[in-house]
């Protein structure tokens, strides 16, 4: 299979949607919705962050140079890849 399947994610729609379908017909929805108000009453600040993680989705571009450095990384050891990327396809095209 293809790894990339373009803007729609198919493989991914279908165990996403398959997972829901699972889900709904145990019978979780209840629970998960109680404890899920739960956890907001219990506490906001850190529910009202997760929120704002959650909408900026799994592979948000924005990293803060303090989460590199956390990360042992730099901002050099992080571009590096992408500027040999950028340097070999300008080798390869010129060695025509």
């Amino acid at each position: 299979m293809d790894p990339n399947q373009g803007e729609g994610d198919k493989a991914s729609a279908r165990h996403y949607n398959r997972d829901a379908r699972e889900f709904v017909a145990e019978g979780r929805v209840e629970e998960a919705a109680r404890e899920a108000k739960q956890y907001v009453e219990r506490d906001p600040a850190d529910a009202a962050r997760a929120e704002r993680k959650a909408q900026r989705g799994p592979n948000s571009p924005r990293v803060s140079v303090d989460e590199l450095i956390a990360k042992g990384k730099t901002v050099v050891d992080r571009v590096r890849p992408m500027l040999e990327r950028a340097a070999d396809k300008l080798r390869a095209r010129f060695r025509k």
